[in-house]
């Protein structure tokens, strides 16, 4: 077997994440001197770095030769093979027949019809928000600081609430939720979890979430409503009911996707707004070319970094060998910047056309709940750039020490700059 060429150490540390956001020099020089690179910095399970669309797209479509069973994430060495969790199934890692079984109990509530029908709910909630934030503003002008945060006082509120109403919850346990849902996803953060023992962030997060929806699980089971825990209830897979682990890994999963990526999308396109007044100042003066420029603005932000597939064969991908049971990774940034792909991929276009994008993933896995991020987009950002015009950011962005997700943490703004 000939070299392997390694891949820059750079393309996938949760350090140079938090502190300068996404490695895009670091991936386009992989894209064009070694587009499938060999990853192995000894803390974490080695793998194959993919960097190219085209190179991703295959792989997204061939589910024989890649699988999602073996996980999708890519694990520390030292918090492998360790006891204590609970297995729960998540359709995110499961591969055919089993992954469209579960896909379909889900894909006629989240089709885009039934979607667009919540639109103008979700309209009504930006506003609530907005009038929220307004208020605010009258509080922070009467106190010492003017500032405030885009991530907690906007980008958080509307995707938990919308998910947790899907879902039949209370959305007054939204600041939990959010608690919850940052300790998973930032579990190698300081301020979430732990540098040394993100495992205990997650396992404590995550048991917490499991004993909050087993009430609701249990409640359906005696009264079912018009929400998404009661269809679960319902649902049957080869004629068997879901036993309650498997509902707590619907629960767990649309909890948390449903509210990581568009939470991360609204921050990512608001900076993006910010740091691109001439873009900005057009959308503002007419909305009406808000979609178009949601589909810019998630090509630009890719809050998700990547997903982890495992090879069920010898495969050849870019010249390079892939072994039965070694890992590929799909970093999406990184095939949405892909000159090859995309005309001009570092400028932000808000009227790009075509624009296929990988943010919501591809294949059998794309993202299910993809059409409601959109309207969610839509309609925070139009209510935000609208009512607040001369928003401005107020000081250092705080990014996420993760190599999984983009995520802003902080974003401290003044609405009259």
């Amino acid at each position: 077997m000939s070299e392997r060429p390694l891949a820059d150490p750079a393309c996938f540390d949760p350090d140079h994440f938090a502190a300068h956001g996404y490695p895009h020099d670091v991936w386009s020089r992989m894209r064009e001197d070694q587009p499938i690179a060999w990853h192995d910095d000894g803390i974490r399970e080695p793998f194959w770095a993919i960097t190219r669309y085209a190179d991703i797209t295959s792989i997204g479509k061939d589910s024989d030769s890649f699988i999602s069973s073996p996980g999708v994430t890519i694990l520390r060495k030292d918090q492998m093979d360790q006891g204590g969790a609970p297995r729960v199934p998540l359709m995110l890692t499961m591969d055919p027949p089993e992954h469209h079984k579960n896909r379909m109990i889900l894909r006629e509530r989240f089709k885009p019809s039934v979607m667009r029908a919540l639109e103008e709910h979700i309209i009504t909630r930006c506003r609530e928000i907005a009038d929220d934030v307004a208020t605010a503003r009258i509080a922070v002008a009467a106190g010492a600081s003017d500032r405030i945060d885009f991530v907690e006082a906007i980008a958080m509120r509307l995707p938990l609430d919308v998910i947790l109403e899907l879902l039949g919850v209370p959305t007054d346990d939204r600041d939990q939720m959010y608690l919850w849902s940052n300790a998973v996803i930032g579990s190698e953060d300081p301020e979430y979890g732990s540098v040394e023992l993100p495992r205990d962030a997650i396992l404590a997060a995550q048991q917490a979430m499991f004993g909050y929806f087993a009430r609701f699980i249990a409640e359906r089971r005696l009264s079912p409503r018009e929400d998404l825990v009661s269809l679960l209830v319902e649902a049957r897979i080869d004629g068997e009911p879901l036993s309650d682990i498997e509902i707590l890994g619907f629960c767990f999963l649309l909890a948390i996707a449903g509210n990581e990526t568009t939470r991360n999308a609204t921050s990512g396109a608001m900076l993006a707004l910010i740091e691109h007044p001439e873009a900005r100042a057009a959308l503002t003066a007419d909305t009406s070319t808000m979609a178009p420029a949601v589909e810019e603005l998630l090509r630009w932000v890719t809050p998700i970094v990547y997903m982890a597939r495992t090879a069920t064969r010898d495969i050849d991908i870019a010249g390079q060998t892939v072994r039965t049971g070694e890992k590929v990774v799909l970093f999406y940034p990184s095939a949405n910047r892909d000159a090859g792909m995309f005309e001009n991929p570092f400028s932000l276009d808000l009227s790009r056309k075509p624009n296929r994008h990988l943010t919501f993933g591809f294949g059998r896995h794309s993202c299910l709940g993809n059409e409601l991020a959109r309207i969610e987009l839509r309609a925070v950002l139009s209510e935000i750039l609208t009512r607040f015009p001369k928003l401005e950011l107020a000081g250092p962005v705080s990014r996420l020490r993760s190599n999984f997700v983009g995520g802003i943490k902080h974003m401290p703004i003044r609405l009259d700059a």
